[in-house]
């Protein structure tokens, strides 16, 4: 099972911006602003909770999408882990072989705890990447 979650960060700050004069009807179309909004995405495999059932899967799923929901930024544009929800409440966090022991701070700076009722350790395979995307202003639109 594989789940997907995406953050756009400063779409609102730039879709409130300052508003460009619109162009001329005979001008070409305007060249992008230059600006760009940061996309965090993650893909969250729950392969180690599926002997666990599909309901305890979502819930697992849930509380990674939790966990990520305030990534808003990923040093080096992307980390990959794999989190363990433990029996009781604990998430213990590590690194994945072959790659850098490096686990976002926005992840850290939650209590690492679940709702999960599991009775046994549930382990999940955790990347998140960070990309840029060119954001053109329309000159037309309220905001």
């Amino acid at each position: 099972m594989v789940g997907r979650f995406a953050l756009v960060v400063a779409a609102a700050a730039i879709a409130c911006g300052p508003k460009e004069p619109p162009a001329a009807p005979s001008a070409p179309e305007a060249a992008p602003s230059g600006r760009a909004a940061q996309i965090v995405n993650a893909t969250i495999l729950t392969n180690g909770c599926r002997d666990l059932g599909a309901s305890a899967a979502r819930l697992a799923e849930r509380a990674m999408d939790q966990l990520i929901e305030g990534c808003s930024t990923v040093p080096g544009g992307k980390a990959q882990f794999e989190a363990t929800l433990q029996p009781g409440g604990r998430i213990q966090i590590s690194g994945v072989a072959g790659e850098p022991d490096v686990v976002p701070i926005c992840i850290l700076k939650h209590s690492l705890l679940h709702n999960v009722p599991l009775t046994k350790p549930c382990r999940l395979d955790v990347k998140i990447e960070q990309t840029s995307v060119s954001v053109v202003l329309d000159a037309g639109a309220g905001g």
